[in-house]
């Protein structure tokens, strides 16, 4: 074979590119705004019984969604964290001291969920615990698997400080913790429940009520973010406003019949029945997802999979983080400074914008009845459309129009003290 041709002497030789990794296991998943978390994520075939599915590391810092971009001080970090957690996968692999020893919070959670106490829960209730059982078990596992028996009421409360800026996270924690120690109580572990005595306070949710120029900008955004679904389960809510629980159920041609466009079913709170047509626009909006033959309409498109209550929130929360920082980059657009001048100021606007339309998702519910009332609907009129009771629906009112200015002005139109801006 012929010999390669040496460099000619006094240029330079191009060095080849390393790409870059981030270890076994360790996966970078995308987020809302162009940013991504990273994972030691171990797959079921291969993930020892107490492991946790998933893993976040770094946890305090969102990461760039191209890994060529992330700073080679959090990429440090991010090498290390997952090392250490390989090193600790592969004791607990070989049945070292480090796997979960007898008395451990994943024996608690085999246990209780083989309890008739798990089998009596409603599936939602299950699937609630679920989830943040897995919070409880990634904590067991990167702490050695403390043992139950011995752990103080101080070292939950250090573990719950984690979630101090995610209050309702933290509360729903707790909740899971105090099952989990009421389980290892019926099994004789110990005699009392540290985690009884805990407290944690959720601050009362503004009221707010969703506007026709929030649903534009949600479901533009959503759509730009490659959610179409949010985006059409945004647009159902607005029209017909009912529990989130039954929306992401519903199934083409059977409480959705694409052929008249109608939504008819019995809610699963009340069981009452409702029967609801939708506009002609959003039924040629849902169009396609009854085209795909698909056993569920709404299904989340990183899963292709209908939608679990927590995946359902946690896509929103994507969703309005972008909406967010596409208004904080529109005021950012003339800012001049330091770049830490601007990282601070960019931060300060974050905060007040959050803190001004804190949408959530189901609130699209009560906003569809003030929507309903301020279009003049009677409040029998709201139940029939809504499945809310009549007490409820006067209820929902009673907080949230007393001082809307659409609604005074309906009223002063139907009194003929003013006029319509239609009238002639």
């Amino acid at each position: 074979m012929p010999s390669k041709k040496p460099p000619t002497p006094g240029t330079l030789t191009t060095m080849p590119s390393v790409k870059r990794s981030l270890g076994p296991y360790v996966v970078l998943k995308k987020r809302a705004g162009g940013k991504a978390a990273a994972y030691f994520q171990v797959p079921a075939r291969l993930r020892p019984p107490g492991w946790a599915p998933a893993i976040r590391l770094c946890s305090q810092h969102d990461l760039p969604a191209d890994i060529d971009a992330i700073p080679n001080e959090a990429f440090g970090a991010l090498l290390v964290e997952g090392a250490k957690l390989l090193d600790r996968l592969n004791e607990v692999r070989r049945g070292s001291a480090d796997a979960a020893p007898a008395r451990s919070f994943p024996t608690l959670v085999r246990t209780l969920q083989k309890s008739s106490a798990w089998g009596d829960l409603k599936p939602k209730t299950r699937d609630g615990y679920v989830f943040f059982i897995g919070k409880v078990l990634t904590w067991s596992a990167m702490a050695g698997h403390p043992d139950p028996t011995t752990l103080s009421r101080a070292r939950i409360e250090a573990f719950l400080s984690v979630f101090n800026d995610r209050p309702t996270t933290k509360k729903r924690v707790l909740e899971v913790i105090r099952l989990l120690m009421e389980q290892a109580v019926a099994l004789a572990w110990r005699t009392d429940n540290p985690a009884k005595g805990i407290r944690v306070k959720i601050p009362k949710p503004k009221l707010m009520v969703w506007e026709q120029e929030d649903v534009d900008t949600y479901v533009r955004v959503a759509r730009a973010q490659g959610m179409d679904s949010i985006a059409l389960i945004i647009l159902l809510e607005w029209e017909i406003g009912q529990r989130l629980t039954d929306v992401r159920e519903f199934r083409p041609g059977a409480e959705y019949d694409p052929d008249v466009g109608i939504f008819s079913f019995d809610q699963s709170k009340t069981v009452a029945p409702v029967a609801i047509e939708i506009s002609e626009t959003l039924r040629e909006l849902l169009q396609p997802l009854v085209d795909d033959k698909q056993l569920f309409l709404f299904r989340n498109e990183r899963t292709g999979k209908a939608y679990t209550e927590n995946r359902l929130s946690q896509s929103f929360r994507w969703v309005r983080k972008a909406v967010v920082a596409e208004r904080v980059a529109e005021l950012m657009q003339d800012e001049t400074g330091s770049k830490a001048e601007l990282q601070a100021k960019r931060r300060e606007l974050t905060a007040e914008i959050e803190d001004a339309r804190p949408l959530v998702l189901r609130q699209l519910r009560h906003s569809c009845v003030v929507q309903l009332a301020r279009a003049g609907c009677t409040i029998a009129e709201i139940a029939a459309i809504t499945g809310h009771s009549l007490g409820s629906v006067t209820t929902i009112l009673s907080k949230y129009l007393p001082r809307d200015s659409t609604v005074a002005r309906n009223a002063q139109m139907k009194r003929g003290i003013i006029k319509s801006a239609n009238a002639s």
